[in-house]
C-alpha cells in the first residue's frame, strides 16, 4: 500500500510541475492594468501642431553636419534651458549640446569625414529618483540631400519634425510637474543616417547609467500614417501593458509586422531582424536590454511598399524630397493630423502621470527582467528554444514512464489480490479419498497409471 501511495503521490507531483513549469513559459506576462485616462481635447495636438509648423519654417534645414544642424540644435537648447531644464552636456558656452564627429556617406555619395554633429539632451532632476526615463526623438532631416544638382529641401515634418514638436510640447507641459522619477529630453542627430547621434549617446553610458535607465520612450514617424502604433517588443511584458492601457487612439499591433530579415544594425543585436516597429533610436537601448517603447505612424494592414507603407493607396515620404509639413497636411488634412499628435501627448502624459504612479512603478519594477528575458540574440534564442523543447520532451517521456509503471504496478498487484480470493486451497480429504484392493490410494482402473498426480511417489501419504 506504501508503494501504491508514493507512485500515486510522485505522479501528482510529477504532472503539477511540469504544468507549473509550461504556464511560466508560455503564459503571457503582461498585465493589463485599468485606469480613468484623461484625454485634453484638442489641446496637446494644437501645440504639436504649431511646434511642427515653427520647425517647418524656420529650421527646416537640419541636415546632419551642417550649420542647419548646428542652428536647431542650439534652438532647442535654448527653448530647454528657458524652462528650467538641466543638462550635463555643453559645448563652448551652449548648455545642452553633446558633440561628436562622425563619417559617413550621404545619399548622393559624397563622403563626410570628421564632422561635428550634436545631440541634445536635458533633464528634469527627481527629488528622490527612482531612475530615469528617457523621451526621445531624431530632430535631424535630409533637406541637404541632392537629387543630381538639386537639394531635396525635405524639412522632414514627418520624419523627424513630428516628434521633435512632440517632445517640446510634453517638455513644456512637464516643467512645473514633479516626478519620482529623472525625466530626460533627448534629440538625437543622425536618425536619417542609421540614429548614429542615438548609437553615440549610448556607447558614452557607464554600466550604472545603462541600470539606471528604466524606460525609453521614443517618437519616431507621427501625423503623416494612416495609424498610431506602440510597439514595446517582440514578446508581451508588463512594462508594455501598462503603457497600452494608458495610450489613447492605438491600432492594435498585427502579427506579421513585414520584417525584414536580412537587417542587422549591430553584430549582437537582439534579433537577427527588424521591422519598422523597432527603427528609431530605441533600437541601441534596447539592444543593451533597455525596456523601450516606439509611437510611430503608417499603416501595418497592408504592405504596398516596400518595409512599410505610410498610407494606404499612397507613396511613401519617408527619405524622400516629398516628406515635407505642406506634404503632410496635404494627405491627411490638418485636424486629422492635430488628433493623431494629441492622442500621442495624451498617452505620455496619462503614462508618466502621478495619479497612475503606483502602477507605473509595479509594471517597471519587473520590466528590466523580461526585457533581459525577450530580448536575446538570435543564437541564445535558439538555444533557449532548444532548451525548453528537451525539457518538454523529457518531461512527456518522464511523465509517460511514471503512467505506464503506475499503471503496470497497480495492474499486477491487482491480479495476484484478485488470484488469491478465487484460488482457495482445500484441506486435504482423508476420508473420501478412494482406496483400492490393495489398501492404497487410487482406485483399481488406475491403479498402475503411474501418471496419475495422487501416485507421486514422493508423497508421503501414499
Amino acid at each position: 500500500m506504501k508503494n501504491r501511495i508514493s507512485r500515486k503521490t510522485f505522479l501528482i507531483v510529477t504532472v503539477l510541475l511540469v504544468a507549473i513549469l509550461t504556464a511560466s513559459l508560455l503564459a503571457a506576462c503582461s498585465k493589463e492594468p485599468h485606469f480613468d485616462l484623461v484625454k485634453q481635447d484638442g489641446e496637446y495636438g494644437d501645440r504639436v501642431f504649431e511646434n511642427m509648423k515653427f520647425l517647418a519654417e524656420n529650421y527646416p534645414d537640419r541636415t546632419m553636419c551642417t550649420q542647419g544642424e548646428e542652428d536647431a540644435a542650439k534652438y532647442l537648447c535654448d527653448v530647454l534651458s528657458g524652462w528650467g531644464y538641466t543638462s550635463d552636456f555643453s559645448d563652448g558656452d551652449t548648455v545642452g549640446l553633446q558633440s561628436f564627429k562622425e563619417n559617413f556617406t550621404r545619399y548622393d555619395g559624397s563622403a563626410v569625414s570628421d564632422t561635428n554633429a550634436y545631440n541634445v539632451v536635458f533633464t528634469k532632476k527627481a527629488r528622490e529618483s527612482k531612475g530615469e526615463i528617457i523621451l526621445s526623438a531624431q530632430y535631424d532631416n535630409l533637406y541637404g540631400e541632392k537629387n543630381g544638382e538639386e537639394l531635396w529641401k525635405a524639412d522632414g515634418s514627418y520624419e523627424s519634425g513630428s516628434g521633435v514638436a512632440l517632445l517640446l510640447t510634453l517638455a513644456e507641459s512637464m516643467k512645473d510637474v514633479d516626478y519620482s522619477y529623472d525625466i530626460t529630453f533627448a534629440f538625437f542627430s543622425g536618425g536619417s543616417y542609421g540614429w548614429k547621434g542615438a548609437y553615440y549617446y549610448v556607447t558614452q553610458l557607464k554600466n550604472a547609467d545603462l541600470d539606471n535607465i528604466k524606460l525609453v520612450l521614443n517618437f519616431s514617424m507621427l501625423g503623416g500614417g494612416d495609424n498610431l502604433y506602440l510597439y514595446t517588443g517582440e514578446n508581451a511584458s508588463d512594462f508594455g501593458g501598462y503603457l497600452r492601457s494608458a495610450s489613447v487612439g492605438l491600432t492594435e499591433n498585427p502579427k506579421d509586422k513585414n520584417a525584414v530579415s536580412s537587417i542587422i544594425m549591430e553584430t549582437d543585436a537582439l534579433y537577427s531582424f527588424l521591422h519598422v516597429g523597432m527603427v528609431g533610436n530605441q533600437y541601441y537601448f534596447a539592444n543593451r536590454k533597455i525596456p523601450c517603447a516606439n509611437y510611430t505612424s503608417h499603416n501595418w494592414s497592408c504592405n504596398e511598399n516596400p518595409f512599410l507603407t505610410e498610407m494606404k493607396g499612397k507613396a511613401n515620404v519617408y527619405h524622400t524630397s516629398d516628406d515635407t509639413f505642406a506634404t503632410m497636411v496635404g494627405r491627411k488634412g490638418e485636424e486629422n493630423v492635430k488628433a493623431m499628435l494629441n492622442d500621442a501627448a495624451n498617452s505620455v502624459m496619462n503614462a508618466l502621470s502621478a495619479d497612475n504612479a503606483q502602477t507605473l512603478d509595479g509594471a517597471l519594477e519587473t520590466a528590466k527582467e523580461q526585457t533581459h528575458v525577450a530580448g536575446q540574440s538570435n543564437s541564445l534564442s535558439s538555444m533557449a528554444t532548444i532548451a525548453v523543447k528537451l525539457i518538454a520532451v523529457a518531461a512527456f517521456f518522464g511523465i509517460a514512464l511514471n503512467v505506464r509503471n503506475y499503471i503496470r504496478k497497480n495492474r499486477s498487484q491487482y491480479i495476484k489480490e484478485k488470484v488469491k480470493e478465487e484460488v482457495e486451497i482445500k484441506p486435504f480429504d482423508f476420508d473420501n479419498y478412494p482406496v483400492n484392493e490393495n489398501g492404497k490410494g487410487g482406485d483399481s482402473e488406475s491403479d498402475n497409471d503411474q501418471n496419475d498426480g495422487l501416485k507421486d511417489p514422493n508423497d508421503p501419504f501414499i
